[in-house]
């Protein structure tokens, strides 16, 4: 196999007070948070998903280090590039029964304009597909530094339930996606040690879609005039929530090669402050619903404040809004072991630090509207996998990952129905004869996901209501790359 000796330099290379108003928003940032919490996504190159993400970014030569553990990249040994396109599939769906808040099972909803009503099912399918693509770059300069930059998806999530899922109240649709550009910097202290660290820049895009049964939004709330005496599944809004922020961050990590055949990595993602900013809009679906939600009797002073809500001012018409969604703290700890010239094996253990993420603190014009607890915990990964190279020219790769999750059965709901994840991975690398620079890498992952069950009571002001069923979910990941070492 072709080595090199010398590394080149870089030179070679109207406003209105309204219980419901405050309902509507606080459900639909609080599920938001909560979405892009339980839906990480792995920041790794085709090579990584092949392996099940095992022994993390210190395989030799891999680009993917620019991200992920800085350090590694002193030991890089040509500027080399990687180009992936990785595409999800996920499935969802649902089975169970949503209640009213009088405990009615919702299997219908009512049409005031007529006479008719809309028999509500399971949803369908919630899951949704998605292109990520991820990018590196590594150039050495002289000996002992390298450079690296990445762009990588390190959150995303998509679920859409129809028009006519019984559990609307509790999800509707969903859009959140983080985009990241990285920065690194690496030093080699000498033949066994490196340190590296970076700068990331990360944009959080998205939107939140919630449906709310007004009058029962407003029927059971105890401190609301109107306290169980409306019917529900009468009066219907939906409020759409779109937010776009931007967050710098950092990283660090140090790599240890105790032997030719061993490679060791520890790298620390810091927690990013990211404070989310956007506006709400609200979709009536008849009159009637816009109607009841700007009546003077809802827009009482005296309910308001016996709820705990005076001084609340939202506006029927949309507005600006404000909340915090900070990415949580990650360590890794990797070690890659070459048994001989054609077989590896690598492992990796990740923390996350999930718990920093405990409540949902949502504010409008500086007033602060609610503060929803979400009490999420702390989770581990753990991962093997391994290449074999059968020649110069073909790689094969497998690895088998378990992923826990950070929700909670009290906080679990249709919008979010995450589970501890088993990942089964296969890939393979094929190297031109006719330019060894040059590998195309493919990688399969089967995701498999634990059931989760859905016993959730919606708070008073979001109408009340109350689900008890399961989500069935499974995905697939197919992820192709081209990776150029100069």
């Amino acid at each position: 196999m072709k080595t090199y000796s010398k590394r080149p330099s870089l030179f070679n290379f109207t406003r209105k007070r309204s219980l419901l108003s405050l309902a509507v928003l606080s459900a639909v940032i609080g599920v938001q948070q909560a979405e892009a919490g339980a839906f990480a996504v792995p920041t790794y190159g085709t090579p990584g998903w092949g392996r099940a993400f095992a022994g993390g970014s210190v395989w030799k030569n891999d680009p993917s280090a620019a991200f992920n553990n800085p350090a590694a990249m002193a030991f890089i040994e040509r500027p080399i590039g990687q180009v992936s396109a990785i595409y999800a599939d996920i499935d969802m769906k649902f089975k169970g029964e949503a209640y009213d808040y009088a405990g009615n099972p919702r299997s219908e909803l009512i049409d005031v304009n007529g006479p008719e009503t809309r028999e509500l099912g399971d949803g369908g399918n919630g899951g949704f597909s998605k292109w990520l693509p991820t990018q590196f770059l590594v150039i050495p300069v002289g000996d002992r530094f390298a450079i690296g930059l990445g762009q990588v998806v390190p959150m995303g999530m998509r679920s859409t339930w129809d028009k006519n899922f019984k559990a609307k109240d509790f999800a509707l649709d969903t859009k959140i996606e983080t985009a990241a550009l990285a920065g690194s910097l690496s030093f080699k202290i000498d033949d066994q040690w490196a340190v590296g660290g970076g700068v990331v820049i990360q944009r959080t895009q998205g939107f939140v879609s919630q449906n709310v049964d007004l009058m029962a939004a407003a029927a059971a709330n105890p401190g609301s005039i109107f306290a169980g005496g409306l019917p529900s599944g009468v009066t219907r809004a939906t409020m759409r929530v779109k937010v776009d922020n931007v967050s710098p961050g950092w990283f660090a990590s140090v790599a240890w090669k105790p032997t030719a055949q061993d490679t060791l990595g520890l790298a620390y993602h810091a927690k990013i402050k990211n404070e989310l900013d956007g506006d709400y809009n609200w979709h009536f679906s008849d009159a009637n619903g816009l109607n009841f939600l700007t009546s003077p009797e809802l827009m009482n002073p005296d309910a308001l404040a016996q709820a705990g809500y005076a001084g609340l001012i939202l506006n029927p018409n949309g507005d600006h809004a404000e909340s915090r969604m900070d990415i949580p703290a990650m360590a890794t700890f990797d070690w890659v072991h070459d048994f001989n010239d054609s077989f590896s094996l690598g492992a990796s253990v990740t923390w996350t630090e999930w718990s920093s993420f405990q409540s949902l603190k949502l504010e409008s014009h500086g007033n602060l509207i609610v503060d929803i607890p979400y009490n999420y915990k702390d989770t581990w990964m753990y991962s093997v996998g391994g290449d074999y190279r059968l020649n110069d020219q073909l790689t094969l790769r497998a690895g088998v990952a378990l992923d826990q999750t950070p929700t909670r059965n009290s906080t679990r709901d249709a919008r979010i129905p995450d589970g501890d994840r088993t990942f089964v991975s296969l890939g393979g690398s094929y190297r031109f004869a006719s330019d060894p620079n040059l590998s195309v890498d493919v990688a399969y992952s089967r995701q498999f996901v634990d059931e989760g069950r859905l016993r959730t009571q919606n708070q008073p002001r979001l109408g009340g209501g109350s689900v008890d069923g399961k989500v069935e979910s499974k995905g697939q990941i197919f992820s192709v790359s081209a990776t150029y070492m100069f």
